[in-house]
């Protein structure tokens, strides 16, 4: 998909990741507190609820990342987008602590942060995981998701630095942006 960046699009030293579609597919959160029951569906979920299509790729900025990992989900409607940003947020802003498994690495818990958003697109959302014990202590994620009318752009930064998250959020909105105003005539 043209929206989707590209290895163009970011710094130098990025390489495109192999699409492993099995690779993080056993990667989940869990928690027995009923308030992050709507997060936790969120995160295990392969696509946002409603979703009529999907596109994502990875990029890795070396052995020891920042790796950036970008969706773009077809909402079918702006309200449809804000309506999911709105959900998401809510989702956060409820859940404080979860418990990330990684198979073979073990599991650990998780705090559950919203950060401030990239001021791009509709509705930006940032929430930040870090795994606060454990053998996977020190683990960093960063999810931010954008509504650009009606898709949804989710950019994931582990082991990033603030700018790599926000240039890459801003990056991503600004050529789905493009992309989709363009996309009316036909391309």
């Amino acid at each position: 998909m043209k929206a989707l960046l590209a290895l163009a699009d970011l710094p130098p030293g990025f390489s495109l990741e192999k699409d492993d579609a099995g690779d993080d597919s056993d990667v989940s959160v869990s928690s027995k507190d009923s308030r992050c029951a709507k997060l936790v569906a969120f995160t295990n979920a392969d696509n946002p609820p409603g979703s009529k299509a999907s596109a994502g790729q990875s990029y890795s900025g070396g052995a020891q990342g920042p790796f950036v990992d970008e969706t773009i989900d077809a909402m079918g409607s702006p309200a449809a987008a804000r309506a999911l940003q709105k959900s998401f947020k809510q989702a956060v802003t409820t859940c404080r602590t979860m418990t990330l498994k990684i198979p073979g690495e073990g599991s650990s818990p998780i705090s559950v942060r919203e950060v401030s958003a990239p001021a791009v697109g509709t509705d930006p959302v940032a929430v930040r995981f870090t795994a606060t014990g454990g053998p996977l202590e020190g683990f960093e994620v960063t999810m931010v998701t954008v509504a650009v009318d009606d898709v949804i752009v989710a950019v994931t930064v582990i082991n990033g630095l603030p700018d790599d998250i926000d240039g890459a959020t801003t990056t991503a909105v600004e050529k789905a942006q493009a992309t989709l105003g363009a996309s009316r005539s036909g391309t």
